[in-house]
């Protein structure tokens, strides 16, 4: 309780003083694409500052969307989006009528536009069903669309478009729902039994990904020795801090955090041994800086060649299974094909549904 009044004393503070803070409203972090319930403790800051001060401070609280197509690898990517401002000042007289039920309310529009502005699933019960629809079908509604794949505004777009159509057929009609989650399992498990991915049964999404093996094969010979060198420079610091984690951290919340405090503390001792190698055999300042200029680069480097090799393997590895077990996957085609003439059933149902309900 202490800590409480402390932590609201702290932000009276600061708005006092016309300044701005950060608040990740959860409370909680647990590593999960569904927005946790939003705590009241934000609008109860806010106001309580407005009441010290007679509602003279304007304080307005503004929603941020925070979306990682990754949460737990660092370099992803991450979408920030802004919400409409909601000034304290406008409520009031609501606030002075009931406390609880103003504070309650604005909670709420916090909740809503958070869900609004990321691509946060707003239930666990469809986060499978959304998930197996940006594996296999988000590409190609986005091709259909006329969007660029690249396009990460694109992409948040097409992916609340999808949230947004699970969680009306959840509602409307969930025996639809079972039926297209019975269909997902039984595609999924057969893409797993064979280990290959979705996108080499999809032709269209490889001539719009411009599948070059040509161009990949002269990568690979001509990237081979910077990825050698980065291998051998980035390795081990890169590598250690996963196994320690993988052994002893349990929580995937965490996993971000603990990557980041090995792998500074690794990184900085092994650049540190191997810079002081460098000079012990050279005792030459250029070559130290070479070779200190050359790490950072060619681990990112290495990391690149290492995705290309793997997908291209991948890709190598389909083509074998497809000569070798040709019944199987026709049989997954078949599967696949079934699947899309559901969606685009589904998805002419919905658009006619929802244009009819505006």
């Amino acid at each position: 309780m202490d800590k409480n009044l402390d932590s609201f004393e702290k932000g009276y503070e600061i708005l006092e003083k016309n300044g701005a803070f950060l608040i990740f409203p959860e409370g909680i972090s647990k590593g999960k694409r569904v927005l946790e319930k939003i705590k009241t403790g934000t609008v109860r800051i806010g106001f309580g500052a407005e009441v010290k001060n007679n509602f003279s401070l304007n304080v307005v609280i503004i929603p941020i969307g925070l979306s990682y197509s990754d949460l737990v690898r660092f370099r992803s990517n991450v979408m920030v989006r802004f919400g409409n401002p909601i000034n304290l000042a406008d409520f009031e007289e609501e606030y002075r009528n009931d406390q609880f039920a103003t504070v309650r309310k604005i909670t709420e529009n916090i909740e809503t536009a958070l869900n609004k502005l990321t691509n946060y699933i707003p239930t666990e019960e469809i986060k499978d069903i959304v998930e197996g629809l940006e594996l296999i079908y988000k590409m190609e509604l986005m091709t259909e669309m006329g969007l660029e794949l690249d396009n990460k505004k694109d992409d948040f777009l097409v992916t609340k478009m999808l949230t947004n159509a699970v969680k009306w057929y959840q509602d409307k009609n969930p025996e639809k729902v079972t039926q297209f989650r019975e269909k997902l399992k039984n595609y999924l498990t057969l893409l797993k039994e064979l280990n290959i991915r979705d996108e080499f049964l999809d032709p269209a999404r490889q001539k719009k990904r411009g599948w070059n093996r040509t161009k990949t094969i002269l990568f690979l010979i001509a990237g081979f020795p910077l990825f050698t060198w980065g291998i051998l420079t980035n390795y081990p610091p890169y590598k250690l801090p996963r196994l320690i984690i993988k052994w002893f951290h349990d929580f995937q919340v965490e996993e971000a955090s603990w990557k980041m405090m090995y792998g500074m503390v690794f990184f900085i001792v092994y650049y540190g041994f191997g810079i002081g190698i460098v000079w012990y055999l050279t005792r030459d300042l250029l070559w130290v800086g070479i070779f200190t200029i050359s790490l950072i680069p060619s681990g990112n480097f290495a990391l690149y060649y290492s995705k290309s090799i793997n997908k291209y393997r991948q890709h190598v590895k389909f083509l074998s299974i497809f000569y070798q077990k040709r019944s199987i996957i026709f049989q997954i085609i078949e599967e696949r094909m079934t699947i899309m003439r559901f969606l685009k059933n589904a998805k002419d149902e919905y658009i006619e549904s929802v244009q009819l309900e505006a």
